[in-house]
């Protein structure tokens, strides 16, 4: 089965090409191709290449909301355990088919998630007529029918045709309704407001406090509550487009890191900047960091620095010593704690039970218990396949997801920047869901992992400070907290 779905690029062009065709995600570059050019690495000139092409048409590429390249994505069932040369093939044929042979792409399959999927990128210009080519409200349904047809000759699955009538609700639709769907959808389209009006978080505030939603901060999350509503939807039960690291992109528009740090760590505060003396130098280094990049939390402050800016470190009178990346800032200040909860399906919470007939409610916790022992096993098999021991299979797992984690942040902050500007981000959105849908599989085996481990592992054994049943000689059990 290949799932199709298409996108449309009209600005940074180059900067899509240089996405999917990231050499870690399609094994150095080997499983990525283009008929623009002999070096597939050169994004700059395949862009230049598509905008050539594109401006032989009528009204050019340089037309205000010009659509510099479709972008199709084509995703195959894990299942099928489709190899990288199969899903590279049926892309290569899927795209000259529905193009007719004359239209230039790019195709790259990713290769580094549990199931295969092809970026394509496809130049509307049509080399031998000169006209470009134009999504009608059938093209996507023909498309498909291409895909499922090339799926059938190589053995695949393909999706059944739509049945009509009304159907039994999925348990995705359960937990949608229990959840309360529509409200956290209405808040997703409130923040994102808030967060292109606003200038720091401060201003972000602001303008959701005049749409009727109010934030809170504690312990490094954000709690909305909208207007009437006595409970507030913590950022975790929105996605992770919605949590502190993900605002503060969306605001300053950039890729960012956080560091953390107490008051008591302030050497100075003017109206514009805060100085903080660097941990572990005995203030011999100081930093400072601009208001509009912090966000108070109690006496704890977090700092949201650029990823492309080095941060400049100065001694005790402002003078110059060094400048580092925000990498490197982690010499000195606590890296932050990769939560994985955050990257998984949400599961059902007492106090999103309401809606949901009691029945169907138990069949659906049913199901979420099923799927976590599933989980478990599935991800046992994976260790004893690999051989790398369990503690080792979950710390790459977790650096998998810390990886992608920082590729869903570009994302956001490279929607967020389109969105100014009036470009189209179906594209992009495309991409983000592919990532975040990729991110929950391995976070979701990554907890299954640590589930495991903290049941079978001695406590004498283990590294960290969960908590171990007992049972004493008189037949009772007590929990302990190793100390």
């Amino acid at each position: 089965m290949a799932v199709v779905k298409i996108g449309k690029i009209k600005s940074t062009l180059a900067r899509s090409i240089t996405y999917v065709t990231n050499p870690a995600k399609t094994d150095g570059y080997r499983w990525a191709s283009t008929t623009v050019g002999d070096d597939i690495t050169d994004a700059e000139s395949i862009a230049r290449g598509f905008e050539c092409a594109l401006d032989a048409t009528k009204g050019g590429s340089r037309r205000q909301g010009a659509v510099l390249a479709l972008h199709v994505i084509q995703s195959f069932d894990p299942t099928d355990q489709v190899t990288p040369r199969l899903a590279h093939l049926i892309g290569e044929r899927f795209v000259r088919e529905i193009t007719g042979g004359t239209h230039d792409y790019v195709i790259a399959t990713h290769t580094d998630r549990s199931h295969m999927h092809n970026h394509i990128l496809i130049c509307p210009a049509d080399r031998i007529t000169g006209k470009a080519l134009r999504l009608r409200k059938g093209t996507l349904g023909e498309w498909r029918k291409i895909s499922d047809r090339l799926c059938r000759e190589y053995g695949l699955h393909t999706l059944m045709p739509e049945q009509s009538g009304r159907v039994a609700p999925s348990i995705g639709e359960l937990h949608l309704s229990a959840r309360g769907g529509n409200l956290k959808d209405r808040l997703r389209t409130s923040i994102d407001t808030a967060c292109m009006n606003a200038h720091d978080f401060a201003g972000f505030r602001r303008e959701l406090a005049t749409l009727g939603v109010n934030a809170t901060v504690r312990g490094g999350r954000i709690t909305y509550t909208p207007r009437g509503q006595t409970r507030g939807i913590r950022d975790r039960r929105l996605g992770v487009a919605y949590n502190m690291l993900a605002i503060m992109g969306k605001i300053h528009r950039r890729t960012l890191s956080e560091i953390t740090f107490h008051e008591a760590m302030i050497a100075r505060r003017t109206d514009t900047a805060v100085t903080v003396r660097v941990p572990g130098t005995h203030g011999r280094l100081r930093l400072s960091i601009p208001c509009d990049r912090l966000v108070r939390d109690g006496r704890i402050w977090h700092a949201y620095l650029s990823d492309d800016v080095r941060q400049v470190l100065t001694d005790g009178n402002g003078g110059y010593v060094r400048s580092t990346d925000c990498e490197g800032l982690y010499a000195w200040f606590a890296r932050p704690t990769l939560r994985l909860e955050d990257y998984c399906r949400q599961r059902f919470d007492g106090r999103d039970l309401t809606g949901v007939n009691g029945r169907a409610l138990r069949q659906a916790i049913a199901c979420d218990r099923l799927a976590d022992s599933l989980r478990e096993l599935k991800v046992l098999a994976q260790v004893i396949d690999e051989g790398d021991g369990r503690l080792a299979t979950l710390g790459r797992l977790t650096d998998s997801v810390e990886l992608n984690a920082k590729h869903m942040r570009a994302l956001i902050a490279l929607i967020a920047d389109n969105h100014d500007r009036g470009a189209d981000v179906a594209g992009l959105e495309a991409q983000l869901a592919i990532e975040e849908r990729e991110t929950r599989d391995l976070a979701s085996d990554a907890l299954a992992l640590r589930r495991l481990i903290a049941r079978t592992t001695p406590t004498s054994e283990r590294s960290d400070n969960t908590r171990r049943t007992q049972r004493r000689d008189d037949g009772h059990r007590v929990r302990r907290r190793n100390r």
